[in-house]
């Protein structure tokens, strides 16, 4: 990965590179791309194009977004074994979510990576997550976003924008491996609860649910909401949090912000400013409610 974020800085310097005169008419575009490895890489994708069921237009139906798979010893191979039925070369650099699933626990997805940017041509903007199976989301036909490829990645920008979950970039798994840091991907999985969400009747969905760390391409640890939230806030990523916390024995929600936690002996100094939802104040005795939950959140994810 060290090699790819070196090759990288002196291709963005570059000009006049190859061009690819490949019509877009002419291409496949994958909305999104899951990948597990067994023994073999297995791709999954969701693509569509001119070609497909749907005529020349994209629409919120999705009868023109089909599921493609390959299965190859190297990624490479796997992408050249997915068989398309308009026989359209495939197009990357569009791809709007990429997801790491099972077997990466036990090999390295460095070298998958460095596929996906150099031979695929995925933007170093394209966000990256990961699940316990990955192929389970390109199963399911979000009823919102013009391609199913859009709703789970509006979670984790929902997420992101509210300081519980990452969202990280292609761009910052190479940045990390180069400086010798881990990343955190948020984690999505299956639920049974979303009718209406999916076009199928077993109400079967995808939530986020918490993240894992990936380290030098391999995938480490679980770590739950509340945890997700809080190594946001330790690792400098947020400095932001929708809150809930009991006062006087009710449930109640805030948006806690300006948010510092400072190590103290084996407890946390923590500070903030808390405002309700709506953006109004918070009475003195609801801050210190709020500013509990809020210690005990970061110590128990420290």
């Amino acid at each position: 990965m060290k090699k790819l974020a070196l090759i990288i800085i002196g291709t963005l310097l570059l000009t006049g590179c190859e061009a690819d005169m490949t019509e877009l008419g002419n291409r496949a575009i994958i909305q999104a791309a899951a990948i597990d490895f067994n023994g073999n890489y297995r791709v999954s994708a969701l693509l569509f194009s001119g070609g497909g069921s749907g005529g020349d237009t994209i629409d919120a139906s999705q009868e023109n977004v089909i599921k493609v798979s390959g299965e190859g010893e190297t990624l490479a191979e796997a992408i050249d074994n997915i068989s398309l039925i308009d026989g359209k070369k495939l197009y990357m650099a569009e791809t709007k979510l990429l997801i790491l699933g099972s077997g990466f626990e036990k090999v390295s997805a460095a070298d998958a990576l460095e596929t996906l940017y150099f031979d695929m041509r995925c933007s170093l903007n394209m966000p990256v997550c990961c699940a316990e199976s990955a192929e389970f989301l390109t199963d399911l036909q979000f009823t919102e976003g013009i391609t199913s490829a859009e709703k789970p990645l509006a979670l984790i920008e929902n997420a992101n924008r509210m300081g519980v979950s990452p969202k990280t970039t292609l761009l910052d798994l190479i940045a990390d491996s180069e400086g010798g840091r881990a990343s955190l991907l948020p984690r999505l999985a299956p639920t049974k609860n979303g009718r209406g969400m999916t076009s199928g009747e077993d109400g079967r969905t995808a939530v986020l649910n918490g993240s894992r760390y990936i380290k030098d391409g391999m995938l480490y640890g679980y770590y739950s909401d509340v945890e997700t939230a809080a190594l946001m806030l330790l690792s400098g990523k947020s400095d932001k949090l929708v809150l809930n916390y009991l006062h006087n024995d009710e449930e109640r929600t805030c948006e806690a912000y300006s948010i510092r936690a400072v190590p103290d002996g084996n407890n946390w100094r923590v500070s903030a400013k808390f405002r309700t939802r709506n953006g109004g104040a918070l009475s003195e005795s609801e801050q210190r409610s709020a500013l509990s939950a809020l210690t005990e959140l970061i110590s128990s994810a420290a």
